[in-house]
């Protein structure tokens, strides 16, 4: 995987400049925005571009391992709302239901785990030449008492800064750093953490690149975090995440601009718990909720 996604980065060929297919574009400036990439695990850094005024869109991911791993099936809903041409708003939320392959009889036990509230600006270029500027902020916290396997009990504010850039010779190709923090409250909801997960407040930076291949998407993320400065502790994890994802093609009116995706990537951290390498699939639907203006009606030829 590793040297695949290598290749396809550093062979001209592949980074050359393709026209557009026909139809919506996922990553294309002003249209769905750059959080359309954004899946838990496979690409999780906030790339600049937001979405497209007025625009509501909506996304269902469902958390398929959790048949096998968890009594309780998640779906990760998330509603996005363009407030203004370079500012967005979301709200989403973990929705549960219990699935029956567990201690718990199906949909005995459903509801919300948490809400997460955030909102994202794209600065354009006014800190470097070339480099579009974007920031933003989200919280997130445990609504009622949810069970223990869905969250870890703690609310999380998590503000991030990221610049992105076009090479002027590979337009396909989005290189980007990052700094974002992670500034935790704790509450007297019991909950899980994962392998490599901190317990107080930490922050850290985030590197890679994205090469679009028309409904193909190559991403790598490298990233270090730290809780030193912000917690009591002084521990450090270090992570990999290499990716791509798909643009299932659709039929469907292009007006609606509905669409399935599919993210495959490979998840390697170490940090206080040890070294931890595993592999992650995720699908998610996504619906644009408000219409384009309709199509004028076509002239008929004399």
């Amino acid at each position: 995987m590793f040297v695949a996604l290598g290749l396809a980065l550093g062979a001209p060929g592949l980074v050359a400049d393709e026209p557009p297919p026909d139809g919506p574009r996922l990553a294309a400036p002003n249209s769905f925005g750059d959080d359309e990439l954004v899946l838990d695990e496979i690409f999780q850094s906030h790339l600049p571009t937001t979405l497209k005024k007025y625009s509501l869109r909506l996304s269902v991911h469902p958390n398929l391992g959790d048949w096998e791993n968890k009594d309780r099936m998640r779906l990760t809903t998330t509603l996005r709302y363009g407030l203004m041409d370079k500012c967005e708003l979301s709200a989403g939320s973990n929705l549960f239901f219990s699935h029956g392959h567990g201690d718990t009889r199906a949909f005995d036990d459903y509801g919300a785990a948490d809400l997460s509230l955030g909102t994202k600006f794209n600065l354009g270029q006014f800190v470097f030449p070339g480099w579009d500027t974007g920031a933003g902020l989200e919280y997130e916290f445990p609504i009622h008492h949810p069970p223990a396997e869905l969250t870890d009990g703690l609310r999380h504010a998590r503000p991030y800064l990221t610049f992105s850039h076009r090479p002027a010779s590979h337009s396909n190709l989005r290189l980007f750093v990052g700094l974002h923090g992670d500034l935790i409250t704790r509450t007297d909801l019991p909950g899980e953490f994962g392998k490599n997960a901190f317990h107080e407040s930490s922050w850290g930076f985030t590197g890679g690149w994205v090469l679009d291949r028309g409904n193909l998407h190559y991403t790598f993320e490298a990233s270090f975090d730290t809780s030193r400065l912000l917690a009591r502790t002084a521990e450090d994890i270090y992570t990999i995440r290499p990716g791509v994802i798909w643009e299932i093609p659709t039929r469907r009116d292009p007006q609606l601009m509905s669409h399935w995706i599919v993210g495959i990537a490979l998840n390697d951290s170490f940090g206080p718990g040890g070294n931890s390498v595993g592999a992650s699939f995720k699908l998610r639907y996504s619906e644009e909720l408000k219409r384009k203006s309709p199509r004028p009606p076509a002239t008929r030829t004399p």
